[in-house]
């Protein structure tokens, strides 16, 4: 019988968890049909079935997680779907608790003797899921303390977080009063230790979800190992807010409308082609030269962050740029994002002007060298032939890695990003 196995659905992803089965035991699957909804470090994306058949078993349930290869459903002919609550022993793991149990020899003795609390100990080796693992890593949690409640005595997630509730609602004991020491001509000095944050019976414990905790993993990476300096700039877009109401205005019903973010994605893509430094990467101390311009843009999605990526993005339109980041933000927030769709950015813009904000810095997203973040567009008095006029000013800030580029090289990209859109019609190009 065929398995549904884990697929690799993204270049950095090493397992995943399932979110939703589509199909359940007993239901007819098609080739190509989309059987349950994973989610991975990147995003929730779906799994399809390479196999038509029955979906008899079901091998790893909502909310456990499995890496990648790992067989987690079965599909057959149908004729197995009574006995699919039977076949725990489909797992490895399972197997192997079967062959234990089966090689253990019957007790000598007549006396009845009360079987243990099984936790999934076998060997030495306790079952548990990689998703649970982490999180008991996390909170410090030994898997010895647990049973498990998964299939042959598994430590899964429920059980993590049944522990960690159970924590959280006990009344923690006094600390116990320290000695008094001996008195001395010259006390010692001693480091203060850091007060645990003590939890009020009201407050929430929340996992992080895989997504939640590679955007941790990756932006703490990269504050700690990518030598980050900041160069910022004003960029006058009265001429340019002029003409997208222009071209916005000819469009018909139903046609593709050009943003603001678009403007700057392809400003930024044809400074790009002037300054190549800075469409590189910084690896394995090489530096990366990139041919294609992927410009990948930030999406706000719930829980989390995304950046899908517009490839070629100096070799398009403006109307073609805005109709891929259409799609790509809708995409995005439906959860349905690709693994083609995240992969290969170059460069990153992060745009923050719609909610107003006057000013912020982003963080570099590695290997790539460089991300601009983008501000709102202000009504400034700015001086034109000595007098004050009122125009459309916009902060921009790019986060450099300092390891590959220079203060110099970042300032002369930024005025060239500046110099396209105070000089629209070098865009329509």
């Amino acid at each position: 019988m065929p398995d549904v196995n884990m697929p690799r659905l993204s270049d950095t992803m090493e397992e995943g968890t399932i979110t939703r089965w589509l199909k359940q035991p007993g239901d007819k699957v098609k080739k190509g049909e989309v059987v349950a909804e994973v989610e991975t470090d990147k995003a929730n994306m779906e799994i399809e079935s390479f196999s038509a058949g029955i979906l008899e078993q079901i091998l790893v349930v909502e909310g456990e997680t499995a890496p990648i290869g790992q067989p987690i459903a079965i599909i057959g002919t149908g004729a197995n779907v009574q006995q699919a609550g039977a076949k725990a022993a489909a797992t490895p793991q399972a197997q192997q608790a079967v062959a234990v149990t089966a090689a253990a020899p019957e007790p000598a003795s007549a006396t009845s003797t009360p079987a243990p609390v099984s936790n999934g100990n076998q060997n030495g080796l306790i079952k548990s899921s990689p998703l649970a693992r982490r999180m008991a890593e996390e909170h410090g949690i030994e898997l010895t303390q647990l049973k498990g409640s998964g299939p042959g005595g598994r430590i899964v997630r429920d059980d993590i977080e049944d522990y960690l509730e159970q924590q959280r609602t006990m009344t923690a004991p006094a600390p116990a009063a320290a000695p008094t020491p001996a008195p001395v001509a010259v006390p010692a000095v001693k480091a203060a230790t850091p007060t645990p944050v003590a939890l009020a019976e009201d407050d929430e414990v929340v996992s992080l979800s895989s997504m939640q905790k590679t955007i941790a993993r990756r932006l703490t990476e990269s504050k700690q190992l990518v030598p980050h300096f900041y160069i910022g700039n004003d960029i006058d877009l009265t001429d340019a807010l002029g003409m997208r109401q222009k071209l916005n205005a000819s469009v018909g019903e139903g046609g593709v409308k050009i943003s603001v973010n678009d403007l700057i994605v392809k400003a930024c893509a044809l400074a790009l082609e002037k300054f190549p430094e800075v469409n590189s990467s910084y690896r394995d101390g090489q530096f990366i030269l990139h041919k294609h311009i992927n410009i990948g843009i930030a999406v706000d999605v719930p829980g989390g962050l995304l950046v899908p990526v517009i490839r070629d993005a100096n070799l398009k339109g403006l109307r073609t740029l805005a109709r891929e980041a259409k799609a790509l933000i809708a995409k995005a927030q439906a959860g349905k994002l690709t693994p083609t769709d995240l992969d290969g950015g170059t460069f990153s813009i992060s745009n923050l002007g719609m909610m107003d904000v006057s000013d912020f810095n982003a963080v570099i997203n590695p290997p790539q060298s460089a991300i601009l973040a983008v501000a709102a567009s202000r009504k400034t008095f700015v001086p034109v032939d000595n007098q004050p006029v009122l125009r459309d000013i916009m902060h921009v800030t790019l986060s450099a890695d300092h390891r590959i580029l220079y203060g110099a090289t970042v300032a002369r990209y930024l005025q060239e990003v500046k110099r396209l859109l105070q000089n629209i019609y070098l865009l329509l190009g």
